[in-house]
This record gives C-alpha cells, structure tokens and sequence, in this order.
C-alpha cells in the first residue's frame, strides 16, 4: 500500500513540464499540494526523512508498539459542519476517521491540585465557576476576550493572502483590530482581567500547545489555541500517520507525486525568480516553488541568492521555539486493564510557568518541574484490535538545545554513553513522576526510548531542534514577510511560521498558499468542498 502512496526518489522520474515543486511533505505542503493537483497543476512533494508526513508521521519498534511524534489532538473536530473537519473530509476524500477524548480532553495539576478541561465552552465555564466562585466576572470578561480576539484572529489571516496593493491598504486597518491581541502577551492581558494568579496559571495550563509560557507569549496565539480545543479533542482512527496517508492518497488520484529520501538542498533563484530545485545533487526544473522547511531553514539554508536583508534582520529577532524531550513508554497490558486516560495530563510543580520553563532550560540535571503526558493507544479506538495487551505513553518536557551541541555532529544512534547518560537521567527523572501519577503502570513497561532535539534536528533539519517552528511570541506576528507570497516571484511558503502552531494551523497555510496562487479558481474547489459535506 504504502510503495502505492510514495516512492524513493529517483533521478530519471518525468519531472518534465512541473509546475510546483514542494520541499517537505508536512501537512501544509500537502494540503497546497492537493488544491493544486485538483486544478490541473503537475504537482512533485519531496521530503529528506524516509517517512512524509512531517509531524504527523509515526514511529514503530521490532516489539510492534507504534508512537506519534507531533499530533496528540486536534481540536474543532466536534462537528461534521466544523469548518475544518470539512476541510479535512475534503482533502482525505472522506477516508479519515476521528475519536472524541470524551467530556474531559485535559486534566492540570499544578502544585499538586487538579483541575479538568470539559469540552464545551459551557461545561468550562461552569467548571471554572465552581473552583474560582469569586472571579465569576473574571471568567466571563475571558471568554467574551476569546471571542473577540477569534474573529480578529481571522482578519489576521485574510490580510495573508492579499495582493501588496490590498495589503498595504486594507490589510493595515485589519492589522490594527489585531494588533491588541497579537502585540501583548497572555498574562499582561489576563492579569487586566484579575489578579488572582491561581486563575491565570488555570487558564494558561495548556500553554504547551504553542510553546511559550504566559509572560512570554502572544496572546493571539493563546486565544487561536484554547478556541480550537473548546469543544474538546479529538484523534485520528487508526493513529496519527493517517493524516497523511490520506492526504497523499488523495494526491496521487490528481497525479500528485511524493518522493522519499529526497533532500532538498537548493531553491534555485534567479533574477528575483524561482527556477527549480536541487534534489540529491540534481537540478530540476519548476515554474513554481513551495517551501515547506520553516521560513529560518528556507532563507538561511535553502536559498543562496535573492534574500532581502531586511527579512534577515527581522528575523534574527524572534528566537526558535524551545526544543524538547519526550520519553517513549511501551506496556504489557492494555489501556483498559491499566485504567489508562484519554485525556492528557499536564503537570506543573507549581503556579509560575515562567520561572518553571527558566528554571528547566538552566538546569538539565534538575528536578522534573513540568510534563506533559500523552496516550495515544488509549485515544485510538482500533487500538486494541491491533495491538492487544499492549498500551503506549509519551511524557515531554522543556529540553536546552545547548545540552546537546557536544553530541551534535555525531551519527544518529551512535552518540556516545555521555549522550545516553543525559537521556537516561530524563527517563528515570520521568518515570519518578509517572509512577507517581499512575502507579498501577509500575512493572508493566518493557520498552522504552528517548528522543532530544537532535532527533528532532535529525528528522526536520530544524536548526535548534525545535517542534513548533518560531516562538509565538508577540514579536513573531509582526515579522510582514511571513505569508505565502515572500517577494521572489514563483516562489510560496507554507507550514506552521506562516500561520499558527499545530496540525490545523500548517493546513491552514497550505490553504492560504494554494488561494495566493490559485486565486478566484479556487472557489470551484469550495464549492466541491461544500458538496462533499453535504453528501458526507
């Protein structure tokens, strides 16, 4: 099936006549790459990893436990008429199927108290009434915030995809409703709402989905994030590679091709125009292309000439997001004999997020301050049928790229026991907390493995091994030249820097890339898209 989806690259393939080529196969490369298949376009997806998908591809073990590496829930996947579940039901011709984590799709344990995240603003509301019941007016300014900013959140986006006449008009009033939203961060804007600091660390508690703690973070990017969960989360049927098998299952039927072990290693510009692409050391040559490599690899690594210094220079301000570690956990025994969750855990030694993500980035050899734990198998419904007694965890915390530079150009998997040891003191310090949020897995684990950021390095070419791209600080949405069109005629971005954090935020791009190009053509596909929910 797979050979079916996807082939290695191959020097002598028909790259004839292409009109885009796409360097990297994450969901937002793949999503453009769709829309443009679908209106006639020759379309060739290459990706340097031996799987495509980006974060949405798996891993397995000879012991035959499977791990996602970037989607643990997707939120905004409630309702058929949701507006991405339509576009995900259109771009996976309908084959992705989606699990509910249930009422409760986050639990929070800060300082040892627990709070639950319910799906449905209501069921939150009411929840946080019954454990704030003196910051009843607090909690409703925050969720009438959260609207607010979701709509502006939206004209963030429009202005995007605009041509520079538009943008430089209409697009700098819509900047101007945003601004107070993407220009300050989480906490100087809820702490205007209340001073009880309990609250705040409440309401931020899922600060790790975009990667920056309160006083660090935009608060646009905190809005965008908590209203997609608001309804609850959701997993894909089957696991996380679905995603993208169902996308590029749908790319192939429009002729749409995805090649593996293809780096690539030049956009080739010149006269200001993008000519093509070096892949394994052979030019080919495109009318069009799409970088899919995070906007510091595309400019620093990928393009040899035609950068504006001005990009550079804006961009040297706004730091990589921070890189992380995360511990793989394979069990003997299924998810309901071990009374296992859906729903994720966050822990926090204690209410100062900021303080807890400076302590951890100082201090490699320190206590666990902060974990974020996952179950996949628990989440995935087909699951057991698969997999029977046998469950799997992953526990991630804030990891320091600097830990890591000594080890950096050693080969994968042979990077000496000093390395080995650094992970192995995160696993034990890991499995101490976990042992103490779940005992009943104690004795039950017979696999483990370890990921760093150069794994991430490895597998992404993220410079500093980072997940999420650019930090979502407020410095970050004011970086102009973060949109599909960068000003090197023939040559579109896609993926997470140009919109948002997470699986529907680099979806969101590759539409945004495919409407720059497409333009006015691409409603056809919207109507095709409004069909297919209909008939679904």
């Amino acid at each position: 099936m797979l050979n079916k989806l996807y082939k290695r690259f191959d020097p002598d393939a028909d790259f004839n006549e292409l009109d885009y080529a796409i360097a990297g196969s994450g969901v937002g490369g793949l999503t453009a790459a769709i829309f443009l298949a679908k209106a006639g376009k020759k379309v060739a997806v290459f990706e340097r990893h031996w799987v495509p998908g980006g974060f949405t591809h798996t891993f397995k073990r000879k012991n035959g436990f499977v791990w996602d590496v970037g989607v643990h829930y997707v939120g905004n996947m409630d309702s058929e008429d949701s507006q991405l579940r339509v576009l995900f039901d259109y771009l996976t011709d309908n084959k992705l199927k989606w699990e509910s984590m249930g009422n409760v799709y986050d639990k929070v344990i800060i300082d040892g108290e627990e709070f639950s995240f319910d799906a449905g603003k209501d069921n939150l509301t009411a929840a946080l009434y019954r454990q704030f019941p003196a910051e009843k007016d607090a909690i409703d300014s925050y969720f009438k915030l959260l609207k607010k900013a979701e709509k502006t959140s939206k004209l963030f986006f429009y202005q995007k995809v605009f041509p520079d006449w538009l943008r430089n008009t209409l697009g700098k009033i819509f900047l101007y409703f945003c601004k107070p939203y993407y220009s300050r961060t989480t906490y100087e804007v809820i702490s205007e709402l209340t001073g009880n600091e309990k609250l705040i660390s409440v309401l931020c508690a899922q600060c790790g989905n975009y990667g920056l703690p309160p006083k660090s973070s935009s608060f646009a990017a905190h809005a965008m994030v908590i209203n997609h969960f608001m309804e609850g989360g959701y997993y894909p049927v089957g696991g996380a590679d679905k995603i993208y098998k169902g996308l590029i299952e749908n790319l192939n039927m429009y002729n749409g091709q995805v090649f593996i072990n293809s780096d690539v290693e030049e956009i080739v510009v010149e006269n200001n125009k993008a000519r093509g692409v070096i892949v394994n050391g052979k030019f080919i040559k495109s009318k069009n292309v799409i970088s899919n490599c995070g906007i510091r690899n595309t400019l620093t690594k990928l393009i040899k000439h035609g950068i504006k210094e001005e990009w550079l220079k804006q961009l040297d301000q706004v730091n990589p997001s921070h890189p992380h570690m995360c511990l793989y956990l394979g069990l003997d025994s299924s998810d309901k004999d071990l009374k296992l969750p859906k729903n994720n855990i966050w822990f926090y030694r204690n209410h100062n997020f900021d303080e807890i993500t400076n302590e951890t980035l100082s201090d490699k050899d320190g206590e666990l301050k902060f974990a974020y734990i996952s179950f996949p198998s628990a989440k995935d419904p087909s699951w057991e049928k698969d997999h029977p007694n046998m469950a799997t965890i992953q526990a991630i915390s804030i990891a320091n790229f600097d830990w890591f530079k000594d080890y950096e150009d050693r080969q994968w998997r042979h990077r000496g026991p000093e390395y080995e040891a650094i992970k192995e003191n995160f696993k034990d310090k890991m499995l101490k907390k976990l042992y103490e949020l779940l005992p009943q897995i104690k004795g039950h684990i017979v696999s483990s493995d370890v990921s760093t950021p150069l794994t991430t390095k490895d597998f992404t070419n993220y410079a500093s091994g980072e997940i999420y791209g650019l930090e979502h600080s407020p410095k970050r949405f004011k970086l102009s030249f973060l949109r599909p069109r960068i000003g090197i005629k023939g040559l579109y971005l896609v993926g997470q820097d140009i919109s948002i954090v997470g699986v529907a935020g680099a979806m969101l791009s590759g539409l945004m890339c495919a409407i720059s190009i497409l333009k006015f053509r691409v409603f056809r596909q919207f109507r095709e898209m409004a069909k297919n929910k209909n008939a679904a």
